[in-house]
């Protein structure tokens, strides 16, 4: 590792679960690490954020990768993000309500009724989504619907970070492509759309492109950051895309984390294919690969995996790499985790005389897995043949994950790198300050080696 860095990229990763930032060099190499829990409050339906202490996540998460890396200039920072969750602001620019979380329940039935006026064909043309609660838009029907205060900008949250640092108020086009409300083809936010949700026809910012300079970091802000060029490096599972190097044709993207998502990059999608991809059970949008649209589909790899080990007793660490031992030897037997579709909660059957805790581990990194390759299949008969599969996230450290991985496609690429989506994130803030053209020159990131 080089011992001097005079030019530093920051990035920052709002994740479900946990809020990364990572400190790189412009040859692409990370250098230190910070993360913070996503502050999420529980609810009945789900979960949903103060806005503040989003960025206070963001604040601590940077503070530590700072603190630990060498003297140099921050030139750069880039902001990723989960999709879905926005922070809505009232009239003082201030946040007016709480952040209601992606996976929240609340919306389902103010989604139906957006369905009935606007026709699911003709959501699923105009925006590369099924109507669902998970929308942005549904979300905002349910708001208005239950007396929520006056709103007069909506921002992702990657977007509302780079605001609190001194950015424009942006709609970085990935992130905006999950909204429900952004029409694709135009790149432009749905008026019909917003008025049937109850919500003002310019609660969207103008829509932007990842790596696209939007300001520099002032006011309140670590004094490394200050002036530092701003950009928003988009939905989290495409910024590790193009951060881990799945951007060539006929890679795929397999981000093994609490949400498991796989991506690839195609060229934009008329109407009737866009149909096409929501009833293949995927969605599309815009990537944060210029010019290009995204192909998404996903699971809940990681929740259903924690669910499984907190069944049985076990915390992780140590104690799950022995289990993942144990279960190389075992099969599942009878045993199955089954769910209705992928973001449903699985149950267990099949629990036999030969049910183990190594079986039920089996049965449920099978489960997961055969999810994956049914995505990947649908993909497939979207995009032609997957050729290689570029893996990523905290689950891929699991061995017996990586093993079925292996076992079902053609050509796994692992590569070696700590946190791919705020390394991403750094490499679209080097875009922003100048260091690259686009994500087509980041720097490569060497593979992982086996143990």
């Amino acid at each position: 590792m080089s011992s001097v860095f005079p030019e530093l990229l920051v990035g920052i990763d709002v994740g479900t679960t946990m809020t990364k930032a990572t400190v790189v060099g412009r040859d692409g190499e990370e250098i230190s690490w910070g993360k913070a829990p996503t502050p999420w409050q529980p609810v009945p339906t789900g979960a949903e954020a103060d806005p503040a202490d989003l960025f206070d996540a963001a604040m601590r998460a940077i503070s530590a990768a700072l603190d630990a890396a060498p003297e140099g200039r921050v030139v750069g920072v880039g902001v990723t993000s989960m999709a879905e969750t926005v922070v809505l602001l009232g009239p003082d620019g201030s946040p007016a309500t709480a952040s209601i979380a992606w996976h929240d329940t609340r919306g389902a039935e103010e989604a139906e009724e957006l369905a009935g006026e606007l026709g699911r064909d003709a959501f699923a043309q105009r925006t590369g989504l099924p109507v669902s609660s998970m929308c942005t838009l549904a979300k905002l029907a349910w708001l208005h619907r239950h007396g929520a205060p006056r709103l007069c900008r909506a921002l992702n949250v990657a977007d509302w970070v780079l605001h609190r640092l001194g950015a424009e108020q942006v709609a970085e086009a990935s992130l905006a492509s999950r909204t429900g409300a952004l029409s694709l083809a135009e790149r432009s936010f749905w008026v019909e759309a917003l008025q049937l949700a109850g919500a003002p026809t310019g609660l969207f910012p103008p829509v932007v492109s990842a790596g696209q300079l939007v300001g520099r970091a002032k006011g309140v802000v670590p004094p490394r950051l200050r002036g530092a060029a701003l950009a928003s490096a988009g939905h989290d599972h495409l910024c590790v895309a193009a951060g881990s190097g799945a951007t060539k044709p006929g890679q795929l993207l397999d981000s093994c984390g609490t949400a498991e998502a796989v991506v690839r990059a195609v060229e934009p999608l008329p109407g009737p294919e866009l149909r096409r991809v929501v009833e293949a059970g995927l969605s599309a949008g815009w990537h944060t690969l210029p010019g290009k649209y995204a192909l998404l589909g996903g699971q809940t790899l990681g929740l259903v995996l924690d669910r499984v080990l907190a069944l049985l007793g076990v915390d992780g660490g140590g104690p799950l790499a022995t289990l993942d031992r144990q279960a190389g030897g075992v099969s599942a037997g009878p045993l199955r985790l089954v769910q209705e579709h992928p973001y449903s909660d699985p149950s267990i059957v099949g629990i036999g005389p030969g049910a183990s805790p190594a079986a039920l581990w089996s049965a449920a990194l099978d489960a997961v897995s055969e999810g994956a390759y049914r995505l990947v299949q649908n993909m497939d008969s979207i995009a032609g043949p997957t050729e290689e599969v570029v893996l990523t996230g905290g689950w891929v450290r699991c061995a017996g994950l990586r093993r079925r991985k292996k076992q079902m496609f053609r050509q796994v690429k692992w590569p070696a790198l700590a946190e791919a989506g705020a390394r991403g994130a750094a490499l679209f803030g080097g875009v922003a300050a100048g260091l690259f053209d686009g994500p087509e020159a980041f720097p490569q990131p060497e593979e992982q080696k086996e143990d």
